[in-house]
């Protein structure tokens, strides 16, 4: 390989590399920087490898005749069933030679003389690559069970779901409701929902996945009166949008019939219609693939990993949950400003629209200047009209701290819910470890029973409630080792949410720069 051109070794362009980021399922960012600077060979340790099956995905989209894409594959050099970057790059540049060439059965197979000779780095063709990533991660995640494999910008992409309180409530007296406008771009639906609709589907979706984060829903409580009412639905609204994005970008959850269901039902009583379709659905352990081979798949070390990824979400928890209020208190600081200011500027503009309100004779025979009163109405309406500025500007910049109070809800919310499924898995292992010592003394009584030469049917009776404790510690232990296999992948997907720490920060920096700017 080290006669390629420099478009396979040292300066690839974009689209080679975006191909490899999907394929490899590495980060932009990581595909980006080694560039050209570092040697191929100290970089190729760290480099991901491309899968076989999903290069040959990735094949099929290209449009060639088979001889022509076993030339291809050959000349890619692959090494065990899987292609290196540098040979991908390779690889992508003779597609695109072939493509160009008319891609016929007729035409000449590719060489890496005639790849030589070109000046620049052909474009292949493989059409819409959000399709070809989809399908990258699914294979992904078939040879990688215990591998989540898709980073940020891929569960961003699997749908953006918006919820909009509507004004007008639904019912009559006191069945009176208010309802949500229900928007998702993966269904390209929009329904209208109750909170009992919202209720009903956490439910059942708990009840399929014990094992996975299944967001906290927000509290349904009672609005109040006035302002506090309004900020009491403002948050809830917030908060209900929050709940179905992580269900939306959960690589699991998403696909799940229930949530589809949610989203793309237009009956008037949905609630009784999801549970007429789903009764008391099955939990995930009893309808998984592999629930039943994933010991394997789960490290000796699980627990203390686990509980190690335990106690740092619940610090990061306490202190996002902090800046979170924060946020809340600064947005909340900005509109009662803006209040106050716009409230200013109503004063003032009465106050320069009175002309009764003029000051007795003597006052304008006692000053030096006669008109000075008359003057300060006429300038009044340009104070008037800067202070309504201000108010307006106040307005934004409350606007863009709520987008901010919106990304650390949707963290507090993703983070709670980690912490509460690490909860549940480790009560699960209390559960197995009790049952096991159960377990361990009705064998000692057992067998001091034989010995002692007591009654048989007492000793029948301790047999048949071994047996049957066997059964459930058997149970048990399976449900253990998927519930830790699945907390495993549940924490790769929190992992794969922290960069979002860093851009609230840069958000939050941002909202405070423009918006003191403006003001």
């Amino acid at each position: 390989m080290s006669e390629d051109p420099s478009f396979c070794t040292d300066n690839p362009p974009k689209q080679y590399q975006e191909i490899y980021r999907i394929l490899s399922g590495s980060s932009s960012s990581n595909s980006d920087s080694r560039g050209s600077t570092e040697d191929s060979s100290a970089s190729s340790e760290l480099e991901s490898p491309i899968d076989r099956g999903l290069f040959l995905a990735l094949l099929e989209h290209s449009g060639l005749p088979a001889g022509t894409l076993r030339s291809i594959w050959s000349l890619a050099e692959p090494a065990d069933n899987y292609l290196t970057k540098r040979g991908l790059f390779r690889a992508l540049a003779l597609i695109g030679l072939s493509q160009a060439g008319g891609g016929s059965e007729r035409q000449q197979a590719p060489s890496l003389a005639a790849l030589r000779a070109l000046p620049e780095a052909p474009t292949p063709n493989f059409g819409d690559l959000a399709s070809l990533a989809k399908e990258a991660a699914r294979l992904r995640r078939e040879r990688q069970p215990a591998k989540m494999s898709m980073s940020l910008e891929e569960l961003e992409e699997l749908d953006t779901v918006t919820v909009t309180l509507q004004q007008e409530q639904k019912g009559v007296l006191v069945f009176r409701h208010r309802v949500y406008k229900v928007t998702s771009r993966r269904y390209d639906s929009s329904n209208l929902r109750r909170y009992n609709d919202f209720r009903s589907l956490n439910e059942l979706l708990l009840q399929r996945y014990p094992y996975r984060i299944v967001p906290q829903l927000p509290g349904k409580g009672r609005p109040l009166s006035g302002s506090g009412g309004a900020a009491f639905l403002e948050e809830r609204e917030r908060g209900l949008q929050c709940y179905l994005n992580l269900l939306a970008r959960h690589p699991t959850v998403c696909d799940d019939e229930m949530l589809r269901l949610f989203f793309t039902c237009s009956g008037e009583d949905f609630e009784k219609a999801l549970r007429s379709a789903f009764g008391r659905p099955l939990d995930e352990f009893l309808t998984h693939a592999q629930a039943a081979s994933v010991k394997q798949l789960v490290p000796p070390d699980a627990v203390q990993r686990h509980e190690e990824s335990r106690r740092f979400a619940q610090g990061l928890l306490q202190r996002l949950t902090a800046c979170r209020d924060c946020l809340r208190c600064l947005a909340e600081a900005s509109r009662s400003a803006g209040a106050a200011v716009a409230g200013l500027a109503v004063r003032l503009d009465e106050l320069g629209r009175q002309p009764q309100l003029q000051p007795p004779v003597e006052w304008a025979a006692m000053s030096a200047e006669a008109d000075s009163w008359a003057q300060v109405q006429a300038g009044l309406p340009r104070v008037t009209a800067a202070y309504q500025g201000v108010a307006a500007r106040y307005e934004d910049k409350a606007a863009l701290e709520d987008s901010v109070v919106a990304s650390a809800e949707y963290l507090v919310m993703l983070i709670d819910g980690f912490v509460q499924l690490a909860e549940r898995v480790k009560h699960l292992k209390r559960d197995h470890d009790r049952s096991m010592r159960n377990l361990t003394d009705f064998k000692k009584r057992a067998s001091s029973h034989h010995m002692a030469g007591r009654d048989r049917w007492a000793v029948e009776d301790l047999e048949n409630r071994i047996a049957k404790h066997e059964s459930v510690l058997q149970d048990l232990e399976a449900r253990t080792h998927f519930a830790n296999f699945c907390l495993g992948l549940e924490t790769q997907l929190v992992q794969a949410n922290l960069p979002l720490v860093r851009s609230l920060l840069l958000s939050l920096t941002g909202s405070q720069i423009v918006g003191h700017a403006q003001v």
